[in-house]
């Protein structure tokens, strides 16, 4: 192996590490520009108290933010899971200008007692808090 074969050698050598550490600090970039361009929703959910008897109403509240600041204007989906059964949609809530939402529920007589979730979903993050029907 001559000297102009070595030289050569390392050169193709320095050159591949290189374009290694570019396309590592590229991918580096990329996705430090898409965490500052895509707004990542976040949402809370809950109740007004833990336990609630039959026919009372409860106040459902919540918060959806993206990154820290408020989303007005967003429909939010809820629905609750009694103990028993599928879950159910409640109607829809509309958050304001501090990204802040609201409803009531006015719990049915014939409600099963136990353990229910209810669930909040908007901008594709979703939330869970659970209450107890006495």
């Amino acid at each position: 192996m001559n000297t102009g074969d070595i030289l050569w050698r390392i050169i193709m050598g320095e050159t591949i590490i290189l374009f290694g550490l570019l396309g590592v600090l590229l991918m580096l970039l990329i996705w430090w520009l898409l965490r500052k361009l895509v707004a990542v929703p976040a949402i809370t959910v809950a109740t007004d108290k833990s336990l609630y008897l039959r026919s009372e109403s409860l106040k459902i509240s919540g918060t959806l933010t993206a990154d820290g600041q408020p989303l007005a204007d967003r429909i939010v989906g809820l629905s609750i899971k009694p103990p028993t059964g599928d879950a159910y949609g409640l109607p829809t809530a509309t958050t304001d200008a501090e990204g802040n939402f609201s409803a009531p529920w006015v719990i049915p007589a014939d409600a099963v007692a136990g353990s229910y979730v209810l669930t909040a979903t908007s901008a594709g993050a979703s939330a869970t808090a659970t209450f107890t029907l006495k």
